[in-house]
């Protein structure tokens, strides 16, 4: 995962819910190389932490790939869960749309039990809007995305939906954190034929399925964050389109005549303060 981030589970949940409410200052709570692994009741009283190097490997592979691509257009359908007053476990849906033309054009677009929300950053400013709410807020910028994902992060609590992909993008996988890393097999998800990795760290467990061949693009995440007893789950499913063809207006935002103008003020305390 990451680097950024020890306290991977909650970030990654965090990121979950960006991609459910753009996080406008909110943030979340954030073994066997076979394809038939023996069920662990059977190995629980013996089973080691084991790193393989394939998977270790296959987290670098992916990173690297993900920096080569100038323009890409993903879309993410995500399962979130939360836990309820009463105790309950439930999941939430949601769809994001996150294109990307490097270095410096970006934009975010997030729907499901809500109306639209999002961000879009043109090289020298970035929008958050939320249409339900009628409202944005435009705000000058760094000059690339990979610095906006931080800056938004570090100053003003706001998570970018699918940041992950953006950590992963910049090769700065550290799988020193990693107790755990396994091939479990090659596995289908949707139409496409994927590797299907497994990873432990502390407060994490995850997974990630990878697209085999010349393309080794993540095509599902699953995420259970350890450190809290309901164990809530993020599941992720990624499709892509490499080097689209972007109008110029995707990356421009326009007001809806009615919309308010806000002002975005930096947060009084980071998601990663004191974690480093």
């Amino acid at each position: 995962m990451p680097s950024r981030k020890p306290q991977t589970a909650r970030a990654a949940l965090a990121v979950a819910c960006a991609a459910a409410c753009v996080a406008y200052g909110v943030s979340a709570t954030n073994a066997i190389a076979q394809s038939n692994p023996t069920p662990a009741s059977s190995t629980a009283a013996t089973a080691q932490p084991e790193r393989q190097q394939k998977a270790l490997d296959a987290l670098g592979a992916m990173s690297q790939y993900l920096r080569s691509l100038n323009r890409f257009d993903v879309t993410a359908s995500t399962s979130t869960d939360a836990v309820l007053d009463s105790g309950q476990t439930v999941a939430f849906l949601h769809e994001t749309d996150l294109k990307v033309e490097r270095p410096n054009r970006m934009r975010a677009d997030v729907t499901g039990s809500r109306a639209p929300k999002g961000l879009i950053y043109d090289g020298r400013h970035f929008t958050i809007f939320n249409t339900a709410e009628g409202y944005y807020s435009t705000n000058p910028a760094p000059p690339s995305n990979d610095l906006l994902v931080r800056e938004l992060s570090t100053t003003y609590n706001i998570d970018t939906p699918l940041a992950d992909l953006f950590y992963w993008g910049n090769g700065k996988v550290d799988d020193v954190t990693l107790t755990s890393a396994l091939f479990l097999g090659l596995e289908r998800v949707d139409t496409r034929w994927c590797n299907h990795y497994a990873y432990q760290q502390s407060g994490a467990d995850w997974e990630i399925w990878i697209q085999s061949g010349s393309r080794p693009l993540p095509c599902r995440m699953a995420i259970v964050d350890t450190s809290q007893s309901a164990r809530p789950r993020h599941v992720a499913t990624y499709h892509w389109k490499i080097n689209p063809e972007f109008p110029a207006s995707t990356f421009t935002f326009r007001p809806a005549a009615n919309a308010k103008a806000i002002e975005l003020k930096p947060a009084s305390r980071t998601p990663f303060e004191g974690s480093e």
